[in-house]
């Protein structure tokens, strides 16, 4: 460990947000593997399932009016008021047994998560310090990536062996252990350049402010652009292990797993190498690098040398995790940073919505193998189109 690592692990701001994290991201993986059981139970429908799920993502669309509450109001207010209000919505969720119910509670849960997310990234640089950003990113990408892998394992024991209202009691905990160590966090007020603003004037100068950047636009129109063109292949994971590589339920587990350790060592590396490069060039090459990693996936004569290819892909999204939003808090004054961000999420929702359902269609009209291929294509594409923006960008504005 060199010594800005050590400096962030010294940092007691950054291990009460990071151990906070970790509970919360624990805590949510294993009450999604409750969330769908439950709606199993209560429906047997894989239609309710879909209808819980879209349920969950579509408060996103209210993101960016969420992140002009980031840039205004007390960020470590903001931040365990959410935290309160999932805990509260989880544990009524022990109580649910109608499925009408459960959507409200799960579409309030999304709306509290929409608050959440472009808060704390914004409070990041705040707690953190420029130097440690890099790392710090990477430590929390990192242990989410962890959290997905091994989460709905621990949820499925948990549900098995205790049952879900357990599952949703333990996710509250984490919100209830986050909360807390939040609320010890010292967090400067966002500096806003005119606190009479209006709401309406306050989203038209962060939309404004973005339009008018190079980098952060471009990092903020790769995020819908790759989420789309990766996430193409999710639907098809599943036939790629069962049809064209006949080794059924294990094998599909393993693609999941060969991607969530993937991104995990890609946070690795970016802890690693991130504040020696810069985060920039990471967030470039990680892009073609997912390319290679599903064209390869998609090629592959075994599932041994798909699982590699596929390891590859995650190991760039890692990287591309980190390095996103580490270049936008390097970027972004403090006082746009919600609302660049809650843009930055809304990308990333919209482009996985769209992704599931072109996937889904995609797989069944063509196969697992041609969808794994198109979207390596799309995503070579997509980077190429980043590249541009941020290029043409700098030319034009050297041209003034």
């Amino acid at each position: 460990m060199d010594a800005t690592s050590g400096s962030l692990l010294n940092n007691p701001r950054f291990l009460r947000l990071w151990i906070g994290q970790a509970c919360s991201f624990v805590g949510d993986a294993v009450s999604m593997v409750a969330l769908v059981i439950l709606v199993v139970q209560l429906t047997g429908s894989a239609a309710a399932v879909g209808g819980v799920l879209v349920a969950r993502l579509l408060p996103t669309i209210a993101s960016p009016l969420v992140g002009v509450y980031a840039d205004r109001l007390d960020r470590r207010r903001v931040l365990v008021a959410s935290d309160l209000v999932r805990a509260i919505i989880v544990l009524a969720m022990v109580f649910t047994r109608e499925l009408v119910v459960l959507l409200v509670l799960v579409f309030l849960m999304g709306l509290a998560r929409a608050f959440f997310n472009p808060t704390i990234r914004a409070a990041f640089p705040g707690v953190v310090g420029g130097g440690d950003l890099t790392r710090a990113n990477a430590f929390v990408s990192g242990t989410f990536s962890v959290s997905v892998t091994l989460g709905p394992a621990l949820g499925g024991l948990l549900v098995a062996t205790v049952g879900v209202g357990a599952a949703f009691a333990l996710d509250a905990a984490t919100f209830l252990v986050s909360a807390l160590l939040l609320s010890r966090i010292p967090m400067p007020r966002p500096a806003s350049d005119d606190d009479e603003a209006g709401f309406g004037r306050e989203l038209k100068e962060g939309f404004k402010f973005l339009a008018g950047t190079r980098v952060p636009l471009a990092v903020v129109a790769g995020a819908f652009l790759t989420m789309l063109t990766i996430n193409l292949t999710v639907p098809a994971e599943v036939f790629l292990a069962k049809r064209t590589f006949g080794t059924g339920d294990a094998g599909y587990g393993l693609l999941v797993a060969v991607w969530g350790g993937g991104m995990v060592l890609g946070s690795a590396l970016m802890a690693v190498l991130g504040g020696r490069i810069g985060a920039l060039p990471f967030y470039f090459a990680s892009i073609f690098v997912a390319a290679v990693g599903l064209a390869g996936t998609g090629l592959a004569p075994t599932f041994v040398l798909a699982l590699g290819a596929l390891a590859v892909a995650g190991i760039a999204n890692g990287i591309d995790d980190v390095a996103a939003s580490t270049v936008i808090q390097e970027r972004v004054p403090d006082a746009f940073l919600g609302r660049v961000f809650s843009l930055n999420f809304f990308g990333l929702s919209a482009g996985e919505v769209l992704a599931y359902l072109a996937g889904g269609a995609l797989a069944d009209a063509a196969g697992p193998r041609f969808t794994y291929l198109l979207a390596a294509t799309a995503t070579a594409a997509a980077g190429l189109l980043v590249v541009l923006l941020a290029v043409t960008r700098v030319a034009n504005v050297r041209g003034r």
